[in-house]
């Protein structure tokens, strides 16, 4: 699987010139680079113009014109036609059968059905081969041999005790399940089976059959039959370890997942709480659907049970909390979270960025659709709802996205006074559209502070003019170049209000209650600010969250989804926290804002928004995401971008000092799993992930030359010219495996639409590349029997000059690695 086009810095290193490569400077790579996306932004333009005149064309067709009557016949039968038939399908079973034959001339679907158990669609079947192939690329072999190594170093090795109640299971599947637990590589644990009263003879048989050939392995059996939450509660009574972790009778751990667990508890002796990363297991036994989950949040636990699985928790702290309660079968482990998450500080809680645990997708079980059980949808309505009045939180609960989650609303207390600020220069159209807008909130405690920064055409000095007497409108003249942040800073120092909102000229209100919403979830504790669902005027989504670096800067995920989309496992429609959110729509405490001073006015024009809700967050505070708050923003309307030539140097110096200032953090962004890529907004695969193994001590991949992740760009790039040569050093800490299995670096074409097939050698090993002047190509060579050795050689045999860089995933910051000129008599080595 060939990986994303560009990724990130993570490892400094030392670069010298060869006397076949020139070093650019930073700035030449800037306006290299722009130049680069602004090609590329004016190529999609010109395609999107040609597919308009297209579609003009065919909208001006006479076929087109000929079939409007079969279309809207078709209109009609899809909106009238085929909902009936579904009506009538669900109460005729034996309708549907007929109906399979016509349906796709109907272009409706007459039953709502739970996704393929077989992956048996082409979209179904396409996501299940990515995904594998991720698998088999990067979470397929476990190094059962390092871990052993590792766990024997560990101080702390508890006992931990796995619960798993059964009644009625396949016998198959409580095999499986017990054998994935016996092949744990942790050797310190106890499986504890209760069985709830089973008819099924066998199920009895199996349990007996292990308990008697593993003593680790011991029983309980019920009885009379009580519930889910009765049996697990006999298995906590059970359990003798110091930790106790939940399986479903028809899951699977994987053989690392105990390791894990207590490698996770040595790195953080005080956790109490721990869960992993997740996915699917189809009937044939395929990996499906994994669910990368962000670090603890407790508004994303209260809209969905994001933690089940892997769940493992502190025998203390289950103790404390009673166990799971009775009467919320299908939720109980989710209200058993709530009410433990309420009970310890968030450090103890504990997120393992790696997929522990297999979620078997049985019929009917929750896997397939969590609609295929209602009365556990209704039990985690009560069980939220429980917390909610628990925690005497001022929120309600809808359900979205089919009832599979729900959107916690919060109502104001006491109605504080917000100050809406909109920042402006002319553009009389853009300001007046947003004022008017605006007219429908429902906030009632409000007042609008525009900032004039000097205006100068006669339409918006009228209109500057007619707003100061509106009601709760005032002007504050800032005579000044143009500086987001100072100008801000500035205006709040003139407003008293409780809380601030920042608006931009070019957004449009488009539903009541949007600062009302802002407004409830921004008084939460410690909720310093909150950004808002924006949507582009084509009802596309613009801004849902930022992630902290997508190619370099940060990136707004899921940014084109339609609107109405609920984004992976939810993440656009449900109230959350972030690492950053938009300045463009964003409500913040004038408390919070006091505290940290401010914005930080170096950063000008751009990332300013970034940098305020990091300094937030390092301050002890919060950002959330309401996605019940709605605007429409015509983004970049009233400033223009900043791929524009008079702009790009600027940005490009935010950019680096953005880097500079918050390197660690954006490289480790708490809620962008290390598993997901940071080359894209859309939730793909990470490619490879960044994830750190605490048993691996080898590098088992670099990238060259390593560059410094404190730096916009990944690394000064080398302009490296045909038949030219690098060599290069590397220097691997005391004590770490000097074995490298492959080699990465990327390359660049110089020259518009060269497209070149380049070939390149490491060490004698060639590969080719296919440069483009817009993108970075990887050039990765594998080494013979898994070894390759230092000094590294790399050849360029190409037919032009490239832009030779590269990025190291080893996020240990350990690996150094220097280019120099070649010759004879260097003795490269491992030291």
């Amino acid at each position: 699987m060939t990986p994303p086009k560009r990724r990130r810095a993570v490892i400094p290193s030392t670069i010298t010139r060869t006397s076949h490569a020139q070093a650019l400077s930073e700035v030449e790579y800037l306006h290299l680079v722009l130049d680069n996306r602004a090609i590329e932004r004016d190529d999609l333009a010109r395609q999107l113009s040609t597919r308009s005149a297209q579609l003009a064309e065919v909208l001006a067709s006479t076929s087109w014109q000929l079939t409007k009557g079969v279309r809207s016949l078709s209109a009609i039968v899809k909106r009238d036609v085929v909902p009936r038939l579904a009506a009538e399908a669900r109460r005729n079973p034996k309708l549907p059968s007929l109906l399979d034959r016509i349906r796709p001339g109907l272009g409706g679907r007459l039953i709502d059905q739970p996704p393929s158990q077989h992956g048996s669609t082409e979209e179904e079947k396409l996501d299940i081969e990515s995904y594998l192939a991720w698998v088999r690329e990067y979470d397929n072999e476990i190094d059962e041999p390092a871990i052993r190594s590792y766990l024997r170093g560990l101080t702390y090795q508890p006992v931990v005790s796995i619960v798993m109640p059964t009644f009625n299971s396949p016998p198959e599947y409580v095999r499986e399940a017990i054998e994935s637990v016996r092949s744990q590589i942790y050797p310190n644990w106890q499986l504890c089976i209760v069985d709830d009263a089973s008819t099924e003879p066998m199920v009895r048989q199996i349990i007996d059959e292990y308990t008697q050939v593993d003593q680790r392995i011991i029983s309980h059996m019920r009885v009379e039959t009580g519930n889910i939450a009765a049996a697990t509660n006999d298995g906590f009574a059970m359990a003798t370890g110091e930790y106790v972790g939940l399986l479903d009778h028809d899951d699977l751990l994987r053989p690392h997942s105990l390791a894990w667990v207590v490698a996770t508890l040595n790195q953080h002796p005080d956790t109490a709480i721990l869960y992993s990363d997740e996915d699917k297991l189809t009937p044939d036994g395929r990996r499906y659907s994994p669910y990368f989950k962000p670090d603890f949040d407790p508004l994303l636990l209260l809209a969905q049970n994001y933690m089940t699985h892997f769940f493992v928790v502190r025998k203390v702290e289950l103790d404390q909390v009673g166990g799971q309660r009775l009467g919320f079968d299908g939720s109980q482990d989710w209200d058993l979270a709530l009410r433990l998450t309420e009970i310890v500080d968030e450090s103890q809680i504990q997120h393992i960025p790696a997929i522990l645990y297999h979620w078997r997708m049985a019929t009917g079980s929750t896997a397939i659709k969590v609609q295929l059980k209602p009365q556990a949808m209704a039990n985690g309505m009560r069980a939220v709802a429980e917390a909610i009045e628990r925690r005497r939180l001022p929120a309600t609960i809808e359900p979205v996205a089919e009832d599979a989650y729900h959107l916690i609303h919060f109502r104001p207390v006491g109605n504080p006074k917000v100050s809406i600020i909109i920042p402006t220069r002319n553009h009389a159209d853009l300001l007046s559209q947003c004022l008017e807008s605006l007219a429908i909130t429902d906030y009632p405690n409000y007042e609008i502070v525009i900032i004039n920064n000097e205006s100068d055409e006669q339409e918006t000095l009228t209109l500057l003019e007619e707003v100061k007497s509106r009601p709760r409108h005032r002007v504050l003249d800032y005579p000044h170049p143009f500086n987001y942040a100072a100008m801000h800073n500035w205006a709040i120092s003139q407003v008293e209000a409780d809380y601030i909102c920042m608006l931009n000229n070019d957004t449009e209100a488009i539903n009541p209650s949007w600062l009302t919403e802002m407004v409830g979830l921004c008084q939460q504790d410690k909720m310093a600010a909150v950004g808002a669902l924006l949507l582009y005027p084509d009802n596309t989504v613009q801004h849902c969250g930022i992630t902290l670096n997508v190619i370099g800067e940060p990136g707004h995920r899921y940014k084109y989804s339609e609107r109405g989309a609920t984004g992976p496992n939810g993440q656009i429609v449900l109230t959350q926290r972030l690492s950053a959110v938009t300045g463009a729509a964003m409500v913040v405490s004038r408390t919070a804002f006091q505290a940290i001073n401010g914005f930080d006015e170096q950063f000008a024009i751009s990332l300013n928004d970034i940098d305020l809700c990091l300094r937030f967050i390092q301050a002890g505070y919060h950002v959330g995401y309401s996605p019940a708050a709605q605007l429409i923003h015509h983004e970049s309307a009233s400033r223009g971008t900043d791929a524009e030539p008079s702009k790009r140097q600027r940005h490009g110096t935010e950019v680096i000092r953005y880097w500079q200032k918050w390197a660690p953090q954006i490289l480790n962004d708490p809620f962008h799993n290390p598993n997901i890529s940071i080359s894209d907004v859309d939730g793909g695969l990470a490619w490879p992930p960044r994830v750190r193994i605490p048993w691996l001590d080898s590098c088992r991949s670099i990238e060259l030359p390593c560059p410094d992740p404190a730096r916009y760009f990944p690394s000064t790039p080398i302009l490296l010219e045909p038949d030219g040569d690098l060599e290069c050093r590397l220097s691997i800490p005391e004590g770490t495996v000097t074995e490298i299995d492959s080699v990465t670096i990327w390359v660049m074409e110089t020259e518009p639409k060269a497209n070149w097939v380049h070939q390149f050698s490491i060490n004698g090993e060639s590969a080719k590349s296919t440069p483009s002047w817009l993108h970075l190509d990887p050039v990765t060579i594998k080494a013979h029997e898994g070894v390759l050795k230092a000094p590294l050689n790399l050849r360029h045999n190409g037919p032009t000059p490239v832009l030779v860089e590269a990025l190291s995933i080893d996020t240990r910051s350990s690996l150094r690695v220097t280019l120099r000129q070649h010759h004879s008599g260097f003795g490269g080595a491992l030291a």
